[in-house]
């Protein structure tokens, strides 16, 4: 029955015009974004045009185009998320789902498994821009078109950064997800997850500029830490200034997911499904 429900709500998920519209969203800022770069790579200065070409073209091209799709699927698919849950509040369709006799916190996995279906789709169609014009790319500045990563596990590192990227795009899905589930409104849950995505960032920096112990607050931050998931180099041990360690981001983004879940499902099994007129 979970099965079932799961190709239910990734048909919806599939079927909601906004999901397409950030997907089709996506690839235009890629290709926009590879755009600015090859023009920074030919017009910029010795160093800038060394940088650009670097991030252009293999490896660092792989690591940019998994960086880029996190990036942008932070704001966007933490929309999506809420879209999709108000939904169904708006349309009074929960009752009817529930009607069917699946366990409500199964409807909730089916859905949640849906929105984590499509973060995969959106990485990999972000992705793919940067990494189809990277061989062209270098073929253009001169590079080789593939160089080899000098070091050891790279074939690792490469499977992992994809899922390092969709993992990271967990942590804005789960809090818009959790906060429209709470409140059934899709413009806070909205406006609650974008100001998180905004803030975190700056905070932390401002934390670590004042020392002592509130330098170690940033280190509980939700999405601070799912960024980093993504930051994270692939193909070097060199951490990111001023980012945790890619362990401690990852066992603090699943404590902070399992927890808002958690809530989130006892929260949903205890209160009656409203049917509402809109889901503002």
């Amino acid at each position: 029955m979970m099965r079932q429900a799961f190709s239910v709500e990734w048909f919806k998920l599939r079927r909601l015009r906004l999901f397409r519209a950030v997907v089709l969203l996506g690839i235009a800022l890629s290709c926009f974004w590879v755009a600015f770069g090859l023009w920074m790579a030919r017009r910029g200065g010795p160093a800038v045009r060394e940088e650009f070409a670097q991030r252009l073209t293999f490896p660092g091209a792989y690591e940019q185009a998994f960086g880029l799709a996190a990036a942008f699927g932070e704001t966007f698919l933490a929309i999506v998320a809420a879209t999709f849950v108000a939904n169904e509040y708006g349309w009074g369709t929960w009752r009817l789902i529930l009607l069917t006799g699946l366990p409500r916190w199964q409807e909730l996995a089916a859905k949640f498994l849906a929105l984590c279906t499509g973060a995969g789709i959106f990485v990999v169609a972000v992705a793919l821009v940067p990494l189809v014009a990277a061989p062209l790319i270098a073929r253009s500045l001169g590079y080789p078109a593939l160089a080899i990563p000098r070091t050891d596990g790279w074939l690792v590192a490469a499977f992992l950064l994809p899922v390092r990227a969709v993992g990271s795009l967990v942590a804005p899905i789960t809090l818009a997800f959790a906060s429209t589930v709470w409140t059934r409104s899709q413009s806070v849950a909205v406006g609650v997850t974008v100001g998180f995505v905004l803030s975190e960032g700056v905070l932390a920096a401002l934390l670590q500029g004042i020392g002592g112990w509130w330098a170690k607050l940033p280190q509980f931050f939700y999405l601070w830490n799912a960024e980093a998931i993504a930051r994270a180099p692939a193909f070097s041990e060199a951490a990111v200034p001023g980012m945790p360690p890619l362990g401690h981001a990852i066992a603090v983004v699943l404590a902070w997911t399992v927890t808002l879940a958690a809530a989130t499902i006892w929260w949903f099994a205890r209160r009656d499904i409203e049917v509402r007129s809109n889901s503002a």
